[in-house]
């Protein structure tokens, strides 16, 4: 018998804009040890599908049934939920930070998991079981740092927290909701290790939610995938890798890149997911899939089970169509060379764009030690080239982009910037310069002005360094938004009405809107879904293509890195350990460091041992409830 039991869960959630239809009649079950994953784009219910199973949203009206070890945990009482969680179900959630109490130290956070649910439990065998469970998750001198504040602690060091937590009453279930996102490759690999060895040492049951599909194929036995609240496809991770039977799954997997070598062009989903306030008569895929026919559009699909064990909501009796990708910049783009009058400035091609020569950079402050961020750091781009800055987090990658940026100064070395020394610049000399410099930030929310327009966001560098104003200002950047795949017409809505994706094209525009010799991006598609990421990488090497730009691009995703990137500089504790050509890393890296986050990153994807299938059971889909029917 599964240790938990998923039927025919739908979730509602009543808002202020009507109910939200998070999570339509999805069905699965859990193994006793097995690491079962959740995946799906943002927006997609996996957050909420746990959360509703767990008792932790209150207000959602919730039907179907969720048996955990023989108990309903729909109809359970709330102090049985409470007993529950901590004590049999573990949680781990995505932001670390935001989970564990500012006010209260580590130690005490995890002595009041025990007390709670053992209350007769010593305080100081408690705080030794506490400082046991942070030295079984990696924390160094676990019992010196009972006494430290979240604060003190690393990204890494909290998410381990986190997990000590969950685990310290041994329970037999964990949900862990994106536990790794926004972490070094390397931390992210420990904690995965470390969630590995509670499963073989303590017999744990883990589900695993998460957007990263290389990740899940490296860790789950069996995974879900679910779209818009509905669920497409369930199966063991080599079928759904090798073999995927529903259309968004291989769209999913088309559109993320991989860390085997390729030059193929990712295929992004077409389209946007839909409004979860209204449920669609057929399937919700449907107006974004390639193989959609009309009763895609007005039937609830069928769902059939084959002989290894996948089980899809689909029409579709063959495999999903291989889309061709398309490409992100049309006629507009490439013709707009002579109009925007790119690349103009002289001898740009007779020197580097760039050149970074034994930089040093040290912060000082009165009551700590000189931090020495950059430690000699030396490296040049030439006009066209895209080199990859990769590292821990830290290490001064972003630290050294400020500085090329010139927003903020270097204690020693040199940059150069087409040729041209900038140390010594002053204030109305980098003004000029900085047009030659531009960045694209990591987060497309908060780097942008929610209070101002996007034509004025986008129009703020041609009004501050070039003057323009009304109709010339106004034309130029429609003409902008067009470049990167932007409905010019959309120049005076506010930041809030644009997806994540089209919010990071309105920071692009407003980099080129000066026509940069070298374009920053730091970290640019990490907040993204893998659909709107391969968009952004695709018109990242559109432009640069039609216009030669020179890209630093910053990440700790070596696959994105592998895609887009010429050479790759790695870069540990301020200093450039090495740099080449991006295959010469991959296949034969050099430094220990590189090495390390090399065997970190690469996800090896199950092979499938037997590719042909037959389908064994084909019954009705989930049904579509009134809203009435939900929780009553």
């Amino acid at each position: 018998m599964a240790l938990l039991e998923v039927s025919d869960i739908y979730v509602n959630l009543p808002t202020e804009d009507g109910v939200v239809h998070a999570v339509q009649g999805a069905s699965f079950d859990v193994e006793r040890g097995e690491v079962f994953g959740i995946v799906g784009e943002s927006g997609s219910g996996k957050s909420v599908l746990t959360q509703a199973m767990t008792g932790l949203l209150p207000s959602a009206q919730i039907s179907g049934k969720v048996i955990f070890d023989g108990q309903d945990l729909i109809t359970a009482e709330p102090a049985t939920l409470r007993a529950l969680r901590g004590k049999r179900i573990g949680m781990v959630f995505q932001d670390p930070l935001s989970s564990l109490h500012p006010y209260f130290t580590i130690g005490s956070q995890i002595v009041e998991v025990i007390k709670t649910h053992e209350p007769k439990t010593p305080k100081k065998e408690a705080r030794e079981r506490a400082a046991q469970m942070l030295d079984m998750v990696g924390i160094p001198n676990a019992s010196k740092r009972l006494r430290d504040y979240p604060h003190q602690f690393s990204g890494g060091m909290r998410q381990r927290v986190m997990i000590a937590m969950a685990l310290v009453l041994s329970p037999d279930f964990i949900i862990a909701d994106e536990p790794t996102t926004a972490l070094d490759v390397t931390i992210q690999k420990q904690i995965l290790d470390l969630l590995a060895d509670m499963r073989e040492r303590l017999g744990t049951t883990v589900i695993m939610i998460s957007h990263d599909l290389s990740l899940l194929a490296s860790f789950a036995d069996r995974a879900m995938v679910m779209y818009a609240g509905h669920q497409m496809e369930t199966g063991p991770i080599a079928s759904l890798f090798n073999h995927p039977a529903h259309p968004y799954t291989s769209g999913l997997l088309r559109s993320s890149p991989v860390t085997e070598e390729t030059q193929d062009r990712l295929t992004p989903i077409d389209g946007r997911a839909p409004s979860l306030l209204g449920v669609p008569a057929g399937c919700a895929f449907a107006p974004r899939c390639a193989d959609a026919d009309e009763r895609c559009f007005t039937s609830r699909p069928t769902q059939r089970i084959f002989d290894d064990g996948v089980k899809v909501n689909c029409w579709l009796h063959a495999d999903p169509t291989l889309v061709d990708p398309k490409s992100e910049v049309d006629d507009f783009v490439t013709n707009a060379h002579d109009r925007i009058n790119f690349h103009t400035f002289p001898g740009a091609k007779d020197q580097p764009v760039v050149e970074v020569k034994d930089v040093h950079l040290t912060f000082r402050a009165k009551t700590r030690h000189p931090v020495h961020v950059l430690k000699g750091v030396s490296l040049s781009l030439e006009q066209g080239d895209t080199l990859g800055l990769v590292g821990e987090s830290g290490c001064g990658k972003t630290t050294l982009a400020r500085a090329i940026a010139g927003l903020i100064p270097t204690t020693s070395g040199s940059i150069k910037l087409i040729g041209q020394e900038v140390g010594g610049l002053k204030t109305d000399e980098w003004r000029r310069m900085r047009r030659n410099v531009q960045m694209v930030f990591q987060d497309p929310y908060g780097s942008l002005n929610p209070r101002r327009r996007v034509g004025a966001i986008i129009g703020e560098p041609l009004r501050i360094q070039k003057g323009m104003s009304g109709e010339d200002l106004k034309h130029a950047v429609r003409e902008l938004m067009e470049l990167v795949g932007l409905d010019p017409e959309h120049y005076n809505r506010f930041p809030a009405e644009f997806s994540g994706g089209q919010r990071q094209r309105i920071g692009i525009a407003r980099a080129l809107a000066l026509d940069p010799q070298l374009l920053i991006f730091d970290e640019p598609v990490s907040a993204l879904d893998v659909s709107i990421q391969a968009q952004i990488l695709n018109l990242m090497k559109d432009l640069q293509e039609a216009f030669g730009y020179t890209y630093l691009f910053i990440s700790h995703d070596l696959a994105v890195v592998r895609h887009v990137c010429d050479r790759i500089a790695v870069m540990d504790a301020g200093e450039i350990v090495e740099t080449a050509a991006t295959e010469e890393i991959f296949a034969n890296p050099q430094h220990p460091f590189t090495k390390k986050l090399l065997a970190a990153s690469v996800h090896p994807i199950p092979e499938l041992e037997e590719p042909n299938r037959e389908v064994v059971v084909e019954t009705p889909g989930p049904a579509i409830l009134e809203d009435a029917e939900v929780g009553a």
